[in-house]
């Protein structure tokens, strides 16, 4: 008889816990939706039931933005981040653009001149 009751006790916790589980999860999920197109996100903490998105601080956002290596484009002289130009490789060389048209332009070039 008393080890029923502990039994049931036991199994109430459990249900309770888990239907506590699903809810954060859900919260969680919810956070993640809302904040999914914000690139300065770090994580998301659980404290006492309360879900809350952990952001970069600006000086931090700052600089990792000074910190990207630019490269100038050949075609029309633009600075450019290193990691967002447009690339072509010729006889081993590579040359950053801007944009596509200026790759285009720069190939379009060079076909011409080495004909």
């Amino acid at each position: 008889m008393v080890l029923d009751f502990i039994i049931n006790i036991l199994l109430l916790m459990g249900i309770i816990s888990l239907f506590n589980l699903g809810r954060v999860l859900f919260k969680v999920r919810k956070m993640i939706k809302m904040h999914k197109d914000n690139p300065n996100i770090q994580g998301i903490s659980i404290v006492n039931g309360e879900v809350k998105v952990i952001e970069k601080k600006p000086s931090e956002i700052q600089v990792i933005q000074e910190e990207l290596p630019k490269v100038i484009d050949e075609m029309c002289g633009k600075e450019v981040k290193e990691a967002d130009a447009y690339r072509v490789v010729i006889d081993g060389k590579e040359h950053c653009f801007c944009s596509w048209e200026c790759r285009e332009a720069f190939i379009n070039k060079e076909k011409k001149e080495g004909v």
